[in-house]
């Protein structure tokens, strides 16, 4: 019989400084769309598509844990690069083998939908970016869109007057509203999830999200049948 593999000290040092709680006290409130809730379900959900697809769930864990790090200074649009780089010194200190910081920092790197110049290469980061857009659909999506949206003074609804806002469009502000997120972005996210484990958990919640945003839409206007971009 084959004796369990113990971590060594270094791995153990790396988990002990990577456990929930700690990380937790990086994370700022104040932003349900983006906090530290948002964080544990991509780390858990992150770990479980790693496990079904052999991935290796300590860097996807690392990876998910870290991946929305606040960084002073930073916007939305290059948190994913901000909160890579801080990730690397954190890791760094932890104790983490530099090869494996790598990967990690590739994952963060990865993850973001609004800017695909650096694309997911390696199994693990496409874990953590099937995980974090699984997150942005389903009851849970349709949440954190509401949630945005308050937290930028948008409506909650308006018809979009075109299929979906142009590519600069910024997903804040009273004109940008859940309806644009969901035209925009929130519907095409099952077509970009990568592993076969994520598209499974995504049909489900894409269905869930599409029935919602048509009933909306049907209550905001009384008009039947729907009209695109609604339509399935």
């Amino acid at each position: 019989m084959v004796a369990p593999m113990r971590d060594s000290p270094c791995q153990a040092s790396v988990s002990e400084n990577l456990s929930e709680a700690k990380v937790r006290l990086l994370y700022s409130s104040g932003d349900a769309a983006h906090d530290f809730d948002h964080v544990l379900r991509v780390t858990r959900l992150g770990v479980r598509i790693a496990q079904a697809e052999g991935a290796d769930d300590e860097i996807v864990r690392a990876a998910a844990l870290l991946h929305d790090l606040p960084v002073s200074g930073s916007g939305r649009s290059v948190h994913h690069l901000a909160a890579a780089d801080f990730a690397a010194e954190i890791l760094r200190a932890a104790g983490m083998d530099a090869h494996r910081i790598e990967k990690v920092v590739h994952c963060i790197q990865a993850h973001r939908y609004r800017d695909r110049s650096i694309q997911p290469q390696t199994l693990e980061a496409k874990c953590l970016y099937d995980a974090d857009k699984l997150d942005s659909i389903g009851a849970i999506g349709v949440a954190r869109a509401f949630a945005h949206a308050g937290n930028h003074g948008s409506r909650l609804w308006t018809e979009p007057v075109a299929d979906a806002p142009p590519d600069h469009a910024q997903p804040d502000g009273p004109e940008y509203t859940p309806v644009h997120e969901y035209v925009y972005k929130l519907r095409r996210i099952l077509a970009t999830l990568y592993t076969p484990s994520a598209r499974e958990i995504g049909k489900r919640r894409h269905r869930f999200m599409s029935r919602f945003y048509e009933q909306l839409d049907a209550e905001m206007t009384g008009r039947l049948p729907l009209s695109p971009p609604y339509n399935r």
